[in-house]
C-alpha cells in the first residue's frame, strides 16, 4: 500500500506533539496493507471471475481493490469507485478511495471520506487512526480519544502506532480530561495502555494520576506503579514519589518488600524472581518464625545468577543496606547481595550473605551517583557450582538507610 502523505494544513501548537506520531502510524498501516479489514466477499469465489459474472458485485470489487492497492493504487481506486457506485455504503471501498486521495494530496477529500467511514462503522482502524489525528489537530481531544478507543478495541497493527501517541497525550494538558474519562470506563486496552506507559519516557504520569482522580477513577496499584515507573523513565524520581504518594496515600518506602512475608509487588517494585530458579521461600528455621529465601548453587554457567531482585528509588549519596543470613548445615555461603544502577547495570556494592548455622547480620555501604542512576535494583545472586561449593543459604530482613 502506498504511503499516506502528511497533511498540508497548518498544525495548531497544541496538537503538534501528537500529530507527528499519528501520521507515522497511518503511513505504517498503509505500507503494510490493510490487514485489519474484514473481507466480506465469499472466499470460495475468485474476485476476478466474480466481477466478470457480475460486474456490479461490490464485495468482489472491493476485494480486488484491497489486493491491488499494494501494487497499483490507481487501479485499486478504480475498483473501489465501481464498488461504491454499486454500494455507496461500502466502508471497505471508501477506505481505498480515501487512501487514493492522500496519494494525490487531496487531504480535505480524504478527511471527508475517512469521516464518512467512521460514521458508517467503527470497525476500520485505519479510518479511526486518521480521524484521531484530524480531531487532535482541531483541538477536539474528546473526539480524538473516541477514535483511538475504536481503533484500539480492534487489536490490530494500529495498536503499535497509536499507543506511543497515547503516551504523549498524558503530557498534553488539554487532552488529559478526555483521556482520563475514557480510561475510567475500563476499556479493553486499559491494561495495555498502562503496561506501555510504565516503559515510556514520553508523557506525564504525575499529571495523569491527578486527572484520573478528578475523573473518579479507581486506579489499581499496578497502574500506580506504572505511572511511577514512567516518571522514573523520564528521569524524575521526585515526580515518581509524588505519583506513589498520590496513588497510595503514603510515601514509597526504600524497599517495598523488605522480607519474604506477605510480599507485595507492583511492577518492578517488590520482589521478582529469576526464570532460571535457584531459590525458594522456606521457613526461617533455627527457632525463628517466619520465612526466608533459600538460595542454592546455580547449576549452569561460571558467573553468579540473579535469583531475585526489586527496584529501589534512593536519593543520590551514601546509603547502607543490612540483611540477615545463615547457611543450611553451616557450610560456606552461596548467595550474595548486590546493589546496581538499573539502567547502566553499574555495580554500587556487594557482600556475601553470612554463613554459619545461626542467623547473623551482614551489609555494606554504597553510594548512589548523581547521574545515570535514577533507579537502583537490589539483587540476590546465586554462586555458580562450577567455581565453588557450599550449602544452601538463607537470606531475609533487608533494611536500607
Amino acid at each position: 500500500m502506498p504511503r499516506v502523505r502528511a497533511r498540508t494544513r497548518r498544525v495548531p501548537t497544541r496538537a503538534r506533539r501528537v500529530r507527528a506520531g499519528v501520521l507515522i502510524g497511518v503511513a505504517v498501516l498503509a505500507g503494510a496493507g490493510i490487514a485489519a479489514i474484514d473481507f466480506a466477499a465469499d472466499a470460495s469465489v475468485v474476485p476476478e471471475v466474480a466481477t466478470q459474472v457480475d460486474p456490479h458485485n461490490s464485495d468482489a470489487l472491493t476485494t480486488l481493490a484491497e489486493t491491488t492497492a499494494n501494487t497499483d493504487l490507481d487501479a485499486a481506486h478504480g475498483y473501489a469507485l465501481r464498488a461504491i457506485a454499486s454500494n455507496p455504503l461500502d466502508d471497505r471501498a471508501l477506505v481505498i478511495a480515501a487512501l487514493a486521495r492522500t496519494s494525490t494530496n487531496e487531504i480535505a477529500r480524504a478527511d471527508r471520506l475517512f469521516g464518512l467511514v467512521t460514521t458508517l462503522t467503527r470497525r476500520q482502524p485505519l479510518a479511526e487512526t486518521w480521524m484521531f489525528d484530524l480531531s487532535a489537530t482541531r483541538g477536539d481531544y474528546a473526539g480524538a480519544i473516541d477514535h483511538a478507543d475504536a481503533a484500539l478495541r480492534r487489536h490490530t497493527a494500529a495498536d503499535t502506532d497509536l499507543m506511543p501517541v497515547m503516551m504523549r497525550l498524558t503530557g498534553t494538558r488539554a487532552a488529559l480530561p478526555a483521556l482520563a474519562r475514557k480510561l475510567a470506563t475500563m476499556p479493553p486496552w486499559r491494561a495495555d495502555f498502562f503496561q506501555a506507559l510504565g516503559k515510556s519516557k514520553a508523557g506525564d504520569g504525575l499529571a495523569l494520576i491527578a486527572a484520573l482522580k478528578q475523573a473518579g477513577d479507581h486506579t489499581a496499584p499496578v497502574e500506580v506503579a506504572a505511572m511511577a515507573s514512567q516518571q522514573i523513565a523520564a528521569g524524575s524520581t521526585a515526580n515518581a514519589r509524588a505519583v506513589w504518594r498520590t496513588g497510595f496515600g503514603s510515601p514509597l518506602p526504600p524497599l517495598l518488600s523488605p522480607n519474604f512475608e506477605s510480599m507485595v509487588q507492583y511492577g518492578d517494585f517488590g520482589w521478582t524472581f529469576g526464570a532460571r530458579g535457584g531459590a525458594q521461600i522456606v521457613a526461617r528455621g533455627d527457632g525463628a518464625r517466619g520465612h526466608a529465601l533459600e538460595v542454592q548453587l546455580s547449576r549452569t554457567g561460571k558467573r553468579p545468577i540473579p535469583v531475585a531482585q526489586q527496584a529501589m528509588l534512593l536519593d543520590r549519596g551514601g546509603h547502607r543496606i543490612t540483611f540477615e543470613g545463615r547457611s543450611v548445615g553451616g557450610g560456606q555461603s552461596v548467595a550474595s547481595v548486590v546493589v546496581r544502577c538499573a539502567g547502566t547495570d553499574q555495580e554500587l556494592g556487594r557482600a556475601a550473605v553470612p554463613a554459619g548455622e545461626h542467623w547473623a547480620t551482614g551489609g555494606f555501604v554504597f553510594f548512589v551517583p548523581a547521574a545515570d542512576c535514577p533507579i537502583q535494583k537490589l539483587v540476590i545472586e546465586a554462586a555458580p557450582n562450577l567455581t565453588q561449593s557450599g550449602s544452601p543459604t538463607l537470606v531475609d530482613t533487608f533494611r536500607v538507610e
